[in-house]
């Protein structure tokens, strides 16, 4: 179906921004190596929402997100952003990839400049943006991602720990003022801390400023803790779609595409299967604490 089923197009409420139709991709077409990555995909991303893309290694995650700013073109089917239909031939991509900003795995390894506020500055720069206006978005940038740019902006991005330089990629791409931002395994390779800070930062930044955030992650705790909505590819395929809580009540549907629930879902559910009538669909500590006691109560 076009349409992810609790919502109704062309209904009261948020506007999409994002809609696949049919979206295929199929790399090396014609060629001996040639391999579907997209099957058809249908899915629409409305203004202000937070989504987590799961799915099995080679699902088509990454391949997806790449046609939301047209660093892809679809082999099949159409896409549209923010109204632009990306497969017209005179379609203002540009436009299009200021709306939507990609942070890829590692995205400190794309840090090149002596300072940290010249390498914040530069996509703004490339805009043609006036300079006040840049030194502005320097700023608020930073600040975003919780490093002062009065002290953080003088420095070298390669004297700075692994997540404040993640933070100052990540600052590069706000700097654009995207509306809608892609995060590819954002916290991959960071520690606890580093992980808990930048993931945090990302919870504000669509809490505060209604960014729409697409998160791909193999981690179902951030899956669970940060997105509303789930939508999980498998084979190139939207295999399921709906609110994270409903998404994850299917843990034999996810475990057998290869992945899991978040913990605290997995620990109720073992405590239901030893008799203790708790409910199953817990997402958080809080939410599993709060149920275990109502149980106890009760047995």
């Amino acid at each position: 179906m076009p349409w992810p089923r609790w919502r109704r197009p062309g209904g009261d409420g948020p506007m999409a921004f994002i809609e696949c139709e049919a979206l295929s991709h199929v790399y090396l077409k014609g060629t001996p190596m040639e391999t579907v990555a997209l099957r058809e995909v249908t899915l629409r991303i409305d203004e202000g929402e937070f989504v987590a893309l799961i799915g099995p290694t080679g699902s088509g995650k990454s391949t997806l997100v790449q046609h939301f700013n047209a660093l892809l073109r679809p082999t099949s089917g159409t896409i549209r952003v923010g109204g632009v239909d990306l497969t017209a031939p005179k379609a203002d991509l540009q436009a299009v990839r200021r709306q939507v900003g990609l942070l890829f795995q590692y995205p400190e390894q794309q840090l090149f400049e002596e300072t940290v506020a010249e390498d914040v500055a530069f996509g703004p720069r490339n805009l043609g943006l006036a300079e006040e206006e840049v030194q502005t978005r320097v700023a608020d940038a930073l600040r975003a991602v919780g490093l002062d740019p009065a002290v953080f902006g003088p420095r070298s991005p390669f004297s700075l720990s692994g997540g404040e330089m993640r933070r100052v990629a990540a600052a590069g791409v706000l700097a654009m003022s995207p509306k809608v931002l892609v995060l590819d395994e954002p916290a991959a390779g960071l520690d606890p801390r580093g992980k808990a800070e930048i993931l945090g930062h990302f919870r504000a930044l669509h809490a505060e400023r209604g960014i729409t955030v697409i998160l791909i992650t193999h981690n179902m705790d951030e899956a669970a803790q940060l997105a509303k909505r789930v939508v999980v590819l498998d084979q190139g395929r939207v295999v399921l779609d709906g609110p994270a809580r409903e998404i994850f009540a299917r843990g034999d549907a996810l475990e057998a595409l290869g992945l899991g629930v978040p913990a605290v879902t997995d620990l109720v559910r073992r405590l239901r299967a030893r008799g203790l009538p708790v409910r199953e669909d817990a997402l958080t500590a809080d939410e599993a604490r709060a149920a275990i006691r109502e149980a106890l109560r009760w047995s």
